[in-house]
């Protein structure tokens, strides 16, 4: 199932500036600017104005991938993480701002050509361009927090997907520590993952991908809340296996009946290997299905056999 030909790396997405800063940076630029005169340093100034604000302008707008053409798994979690919708506005903002800044420059520069008071048209310039700038400030700073929160949106290599699903506090946390290279948030109260960790592992030489997702709750999908739609995206978009983790100990706070349930749904809704454990097999003696102890260790490594088997 996996097939991530497009990769997201949201950590390579440029800084963006605050407005007052992009204004600082750009009038400070054009303040070390010289000239012959007076005119030839007020067109330079103007110049190098258009310069910094078209390069950063374009810089950040083509930065960005085409969101409608991400494969869907990216697309469809920056849509939940940010919203596609506002993050395409707000690069809209940017461009209109860029043609709209370069406009003033420009009629600016023909006006020093004839003949106008250099001094008067670089302050009418520098207030109109410092409006402008103000003017996309949310934007750029939606931006900012945009590219902070992509920063929890995974990096997937071509290598299969082991994804670990199952109710919140259950173990699945404790079981990717034990079994990857990733050391995910743990503690005893739900929704402690409310991020997507990736570790890598490998069986007898079988490299994989292991996929910590938040806990599901068994409830419609539409009942779902943040945190589990990003769960979900990973069952349905790049699992090639399943582990489903349950605790018959109750002791995550929710029946092993109600567990059992979100289990059924998973292998009706995906037709992907499941491979259905117990945790916590240091306070239990239920062994009908493989269990295992984080605590102990017991079991995870007959765990990371099963997958290298369900993988092949």
């Amino acid at each position: 199932m996996t097939n991530i030909k497009e990769r997201f790396e949201p950590r390579k997405l440029p800084s963006v500036l605050r407005s007052e800063e992009l204004i600082d940076k750009a009038f400070r630029r054009a303040s070390k600017v010289s000239g012959r005169n007076k005119r030839e340093r007020a067109i330079n100034k103007l110049s190098t104005l258009s310069n910094v604000f078209s390069d950063y302008f374009n810089r950040i707008v083509s930065s960005h991938p085409s969101y409608q053409n991400l494969p869907p798994f990216y697309k469809e979690i920056i849509d939940i993480v940010v919203g596609i919708g506002k993050l395409r506005k707000s690069l809209g903002a940017l461009s209109w701002a860029n043609s709209a800044v370069q406009k003033v420059i420009n009629k600016g520069i023909r006006e020093l050509k004839g003949g106008k008071d250099p001094e008067i048209v670089l302050r009418s310039v520098y207030g109109r361009v410092s409006s402008i700038i103000e003017q996309i400030g949310d934007e750029l700073d939606f931006l900012i927090e945009a590219k902070q929160k992509m920063r929890e949106i995974p990096t997937l290599s071509d290598e299969p997907i082991v994804v670990v699903a199952g109710y919140p506090n259950v173990g699945k946390s404790s079981l990717v520590a034990a079994l990857s290279t990733v050391k995910p948030e743990i503690a005893s109260y739900p929704f402690t993952t409310k991020k997507i960790f990736v570790g890598r592992s490998n069986a007898n030489g079988k490299s994989f991908q292991l996929i910590d997702t938040p806990g599901l709750l068994d409830r419609p999908i539409h009942k779902r809340n943040r945190i589990e739609r990003k769960a979900v995206l990973c069952l349905r978009h790049l699992a090639d296996c399943i582990i489903f983790i349950l605790d018959p100990t109750e002791t995550c706070g929710y029946s092993i009946e109600s567990q059992k349930s979100l289990l059924d749904e998973i292998k009706r809704e995906f037709s992907v290997p499941i491979i259905a454990v117990y945790s916590k097999s240091d306070l239990h003696e239920y062994r009908d299905l493989p269990a295992f102890s984080a605590v102990t260790g017991e079991g995870v490594e007959e765990i990371r056999q099963f997958i290298k088997e369900h993988l092949n």
